[in-house]
């Protein structure tokens, strides 16, 4: 048997709806590790009862230096927590957590006994060093001491160390793609997190990760306290030689930047698509559309651009200055209609439930829903604001009655209406995306269910139009009895 050192894992909820999305931190930290001279395996799938015991028993008879697991907050907490105990129960060897939600809330994380250490931020650097302290003398307190950005239990306690100097050249770094199929990632005719997204041309299309970072400043995202405003990127040359590996190796004919500010450096941007020769999709800021004006947005059109996603989030600019977003109403428009002049499809998003809004003030962003969706734009959401631990406005949500959850487990939710709630929105309106994405989107309970479906949908097109979001028994009913039957129909299939 050969020997593995580390194991890393990303285990997912199972969905059947969910989507393999790239597991790109696992990737890189492999290899960073590799790097290194250590062996390394991956996983990254559902984490169904049989896949934990598969995998679980893997890690427990190769003994690794540890198992790192990276989880983002929400369902995948359960799996990824599930395989923590799994390889506890028979083995002692560490267990280390990275990804979103270790870096948020280490303390808590680390209540859980199963999980020895969480690294917080950037894990390619730590991955090693800690590898080199475990295999030197294990979970020793003064060795791990000296590595910054991990968190670990200590004399009845957490001990939190300095985080690390970001990573400067992401360029020495690059997913460690051999380890998994790649082709499980290239996704047909549509941008695969949200139905609401645009049908991107072609039948192979492939998610990318040019950068890190964002240096703006929004209340709500984890960049404040992830990464501290900074902006890095890989080079153009490197992003440009990757689409064309896509290209060549699985005829890929569209990609997804999925960067969380892809223009950030603006003249790196548009070196990238000027030269990548394919569509492609990106999120973008409506200030930088409202500042670089109709050069910039003819350009991207010309270049091939087919879907930017702009994060608008309201209509109240007292609102925005709540959530130090640093754009306008106004920009938010002006972006609208450039898009709509030059024929770049775009996905305007909002939300509601920021610490400090009025009703009036959600009355405002409505109205600009409204107003952009008839003028032919794509208007998404409104989606219901949650308070991230470490941000801003977190500590404004906290001021103002908001209970976070005290145990992991109760984070493991999906994102919307089982959400952890909010005390200063009223909990029919975190009903309104639901009420406006039927109304105005869906159209799978009509195909399921003709009558009752198109009675649904008349009802809340009149609750959306009419702003009365009070007494939803018209959701709460259909929800009871849908789940009835499914829990029937799940029986009926369990006993034959």
């Amino acid at each position: 048997m050969s020997k593995i050192d580390v194991f890393l894992l990303k285990l997912e909820p199972d969905y059947e709806s969910y989507h393999l999305a790239p597991p790109f931190g696992i990737l890189y930290v492999a290899d960073a590790l590799e790097k290194k001279g250590l062996t390394v395996k991956v996983y990254h799938e559902k984490g169904t009862p049989a896949v934990i015991d598969r995998i679980g028993a893997e890690v427990i008879e190769h003994k690794p230096l540890f198992a790192g697991i990276s989880t983002m907050t929400g369902p995948s907490l359960l799996p990824s927590l599930a395989v923590s105990r799994k390889i506890k129960e028979k083995a002692d060897i560490p267990v280390v957590w990275g990804g979103m939600h270790p870096t948020m809330l280490p303390e808590q994380t680390l209540e859980e006994r199963s999980i020895d250490l969480a690294v917080i931020g950037e894990g390619e650097v730590a991955a090693v060093e800690i590898a080199g302290a475990l295999d030197d003398k294990g979970l020793d307190s003064r060795t791990l001491g000296a590595i910054s950005g991990i968190a670990f239990r200590e004399n009845g306690g957490v001990t939190i160390n300095p985080t690390k100097s970001f990573i400067s050249d992401l360029d020495a770094y690059s997913p460690a793609w051999h380890h998994l199929d790649r082709g499980r990632y290239i996704y047909k005719s549509k941008y695969f997190y949200s139905e609401m997204g645009s049908k991107l041309p072609g039948e192979s299309i492939a998610a990318v990760i040019t950068s890190r970072g964002c240096p703006w400043r929004c209340g709500y995202c984890y960049n404040q306290f992830v990464n501290k405003r900074t902006f890095r990127a890989h080079s153009a040359e490197r992003v440009i030689a990757e689409v064309e590996s896509l290209k060549k190796d699985f005829a890929v004919s569209a990609v997804i930047f999925e960067d969380d500010d892809f223009f950030a450096n603006k003249k790196r941007a548009l070196e990238v698509v000027r030269r990548i020769g394919i569509p492609w999709s990106s999120s973008i800021r409506a200030n930088y559309i409202a500042r670089w004006g109709e050069d910039f947005i003819k350009e991207i059109s010309e270049n091939n651009c087919v879907e930017i996603r702009i994060g608008a989030e309201s209509g109240s600019p007292r609102v925005l200055e709540i959530m130090h977003k640093d754009i306008t109403v106004e920009d938010i428009r002006r972006s609208a209609e450039l898009c709509r002049k030059y024929n770049v499809h775009h996905l305007t998003n909002f939300m509601i439930g920021i610490p400090g809004e009025t009703w009036e003030d959600m009355l405002l962003t409505f109205d600009l829903m409204d107003s952009l969706e008839k003028e032919g734009h794509f208007v998404n959401g409104p989606s219901v604001y949650l308070p991230w631990p470490g941000t801003p406005l977190y500590d404004t949500a906290v001021e103002r009655g908001f209970k976070p959850p005290e145990e992991m487990t109760a984070w493991a939710v999906q994102w919307g209406k089982d959400q952890p709630r909010t005390p200063f929105l009223k909990s029919h309106l975190r009903l309104v995306n639901h009420y406006r994405t039927l109304a105005l989107r869906d159209r799978g309970r009509a195909r399921r269910f003709p009558v009752a479906g198109r009675a649904l949908k008349a009802l809340a097109l009149k609750r959306w139009e009419k702003r009365f979001f009070q007494w939803p028994l018209d959701y709460s009913v259909p929800a009871a009895l849908l789940k009835t039957a499914n829990a029937f129909r799940r029986k009926n299939i369990t006993h034959g």
